[in-house]
């Protein structure tokens, strides 16, 4: 590197955190935005990420709460999955894609699945530079692109990771932007449908599933009282029998709706679709 180029990067490095701003010429045109408040987390990684030694147990906590998380347990949900784990035959091609990123993970807990399979897998996404912003501007076939990198990151490494974040935001905006499009956006990646309803679903199911093997009798309507999922739908003492039998009604087909939701999410997810109802 020439001086002129060594004093324009030790002038970025006079601050603690630079940002950088990078525009490309690039034809898509499905842009989201991400923000993500990590860089503490991130600047504890700095040595072992440049000396490339990060391992399962320092980066096990940025799995919790992501939308690798809920893909995982879309996956644990599926019974076509599990089948196709043991038998080694897969129905469709992104069914057994979506092996190979993963894995097996019956009766494996997420922190075991990623000590065994995941930090192989989606580790090298966890890095120094830090993607705050990329989104599509209006009226021009180019992407901005936000980073913040930190002080002690060397200039190769930072490119290294930009190269690294740009093709997965290529590969996101060249599809349908879903995260298997580019799983290895997970650390940055956002969806439409929110990781908490995506997370109640895969809940409702694992409920409704952990029920019925234990009483097979139970009826949607009681499960949905239980959970209180729809508070209109909620009995009362005073209720004349009629309005209770409405009642019990529209909740169980609030709780149809929701295992409806799930399955779909479960069954795209396995299939190599996610997120996707």
């Amino acid at each position: 590197m020439g001086s002129v180029d060594q004093d324009w990067c030790d002038t970025l490095r006079l601050v603690f955190w630079r940002r950088w701003f990078f525009t490309f010429s690039r034809g898509y045109e499905k842009m989201k935005v991400q923000r993500l408040d990590r860089c503490k987390d991130a600047q504890k990684l700095i040595p072992f990420i440049s000396a490339g030694r990060l391992r399962a147990e320092s980066t096990e906590s940025f799995v919790h709460g992501s939308h690798l998380d809920i893909w995982w347990r879309c996956l644990r949900c599926s019974k076509v999955f599990t089948q196709s784990c043991r038998t080694g035959l897969f129905t469709t091609q992104g069914a057994f894609k979506t092996y190979r990123l993963f894995g097996d993970v019956e009766n494996l807990t997420l922190r075991e699945w990623w000590f065994t399979k995941g930090h192989e897998t989606f580790g090298e996404s966890i890095t120094t530079l830090q993607v705050t912003l990329y989104v599509k501007r209006k009226n021009s076939d180019a992407l901005e692109i936000t980073v913040d990198a930190m002080q002690q990151v060397s200039s190769q490494l930072a490119g290294k990771e930009f190269g690294f974040w740009l093709d997965q935001i290529c590969l996101l905006n060249s599809r349908q932007g879903l995260l298997s499009d580019a799983p290895l956006s997970w650390p940055i990646y956002r969806s439409r449908i929110a990781l908490e309803a995506m997370s109640q679903l895969l809940s409702i199911m694992e409920i409704h599933e952990h029920i019925i093997r234990n009483a097979p009798q139970t009826c949607l309507w009681q499960i949905g009282e239980q959970l209180k999922l729809n508070h209109k739908a909620m009995t009362k003492s005073d209720d004349y029998p009629s309005v209770i039998a409405d009642k019990h009604k529209a909740m169980g087909q609030t709780v149809s709706s929701y295992l409806k939701k799930g399955r779909c999410l479960v069954d795209n997810a396995a299939n190599g679709l996610f997120p996707k109802y």
